[in-house]
């Protein structure tokens, strides 16, 4: 009798044993999804997955060696017949490289359009000419005046090369600055046109320019400024000048509002860029103190609300993602237009309202 009940217990034990095993084996993976997902979505170089592109792959890997050398001449011929159509005007140079990946094409709209900000960002973004980049910066600010990206750019190229004063000073001068473009709309435009001219569909078309803009994107390099910023904000309060430190952190501020609204606001990497950048700059200073810059809030109490703003981007992420597989070609069209009217966040709620919320159970 007492050996069938330590039979029970020891059954009953082992039960749980194996369903607390089960708890914590797939709450590891919920949680190692969760990290992907955030990964994916906090990650300037990386796009969401539905930017994630194989078009040459998808075009090529049923042709021969011979046909596929052969698609890519006749690409090229069509390319070479719009750039004559549009007289090789700077766009349509910056249009022919992002659509061919030839710098060919970046190089000559550098050498014959110095001066216009479209060509002079491509070169700074892609670090066309890195010998010559300090060159490229004051074209740049030069032609480009009211707008805050230029200054932030050179700021961060000072600070790589150990000028923290000239850094702070295109600082100052990007926080007056009521601009903040980066031109990658006009150029996605562009680029979609070219694909549609060489017979790509409308939404290959669109697949096609986003996968020639990816590398076109400054966030990692102002994130890198974050970075600098922050480091220099903990040097001045090792020296007592918290003055110093607060004004960096207001000027932190204001590239991270300037990432994360108006027309910049309407992609979700730059929201995400912008709160990352926050972040940063709040993280030095005393997490309970009360800052006019952040209307009275504590930076714990601001960071607080980042953390729920980035919680709710992700889910909308991953329910997004969880239907995306199932929507029709015409129905990702009009989810890219939407994006590029409304923005991401608009376009996925669309998206999921026409085919339900796997959140709600709908």
């Amino acid at each position: 009798m007492q050996s069938a009940s330590i039979r029970k217990w020891l059954l009953a034990l082992t039960l749980l044993a194996v369903i607390l095993w089960t708890i914590v084996y797939f709450y590891d993976q919920s949680a190692q999804r969760a990290e992907r997902v955030t990964r994916i979505i906090l990650e300037p170089q990386e796009s969401f997955p539905y930017h994630k592109l194989e078009i040459s792959a998808s075009k090529t890997n049923h042709l021969s060696a011979a046909d596929a050398a052969a698609a890519q001449t006749n690409l090229r011929q069509k390319v070479e017949e719009w750039l004559a159509l549009h007289h090789r005007s700077a766009p349509s140079l910056l249009a022919a490289f992002h659509v061919l990946d030839d710098t060919n094409y970046l190089k000559e709209a550098a050498t014959n359009f110095p001066n216009d900000p479209r060509v002079e960002l491509t070169v700074l973004t892609r670090n066309a000419f890195p010998d010559d980049r300090r060159k490229w910066l004051d074209l740049f600010k030069a032609s480009s005046p009211s707008n805050s990206l230029a200054s932030y750019l050179s700021a961060q190229t000072y600070f790589q090369n150990g000028q923290s004063e000239a850094a702070v000073k295109d600082l100052v001068a990007a926080s007056g600055k009521p601009d903040f473009e980066n031109y990658l709309l006009e150029s996605q435009l562009d680029t979609e046109e070219l694909g549609l001219f060489c017979g790509e569909s409308p939404l290959k078309s669109v697949e096609t320019a986003q996968a020639g803009l990816a590398q076109d994107n400054a966030l990692t390099t102002l994130k890198q400024l974050a970075s600098q910023m922050r480091d220099l904000q903990r040097q001045e309060l090792n020296v007592g000048d918290n003055n110093s430190a607060e004004n960096l952190a207001q000027m932190g501020m204001t590239l991270g509002d300037q990432l994360n609204s108006g027309v910049n606001g309407n992609y979700l990497l730059n929201q995400l860029a912008g709160m990352a950048v926050e972040s940063m700059m709040l993280d030095p200073l005393d997490a309970n103190t009360s800052y006019d810059f952040l209307d009275g809030e504590t930076p714990a109490q601001r960071l607080h609300e980042i953390k729920q703003e980035e919680f709710k981007l992700n889910q909308l992420v991953r329910n997004f993602e969880a239907i995306r597989p199932a929507l029709a070609d015409a129905e990702k069209v009009s989810f890219q237009e939407r994006v590029k009217i409304y923005g991401e966040i608009a376009a996925m709620q669309w998206a999921l309202q026409q085919r339900g919320n796997p959140q709600s159970g709908q």
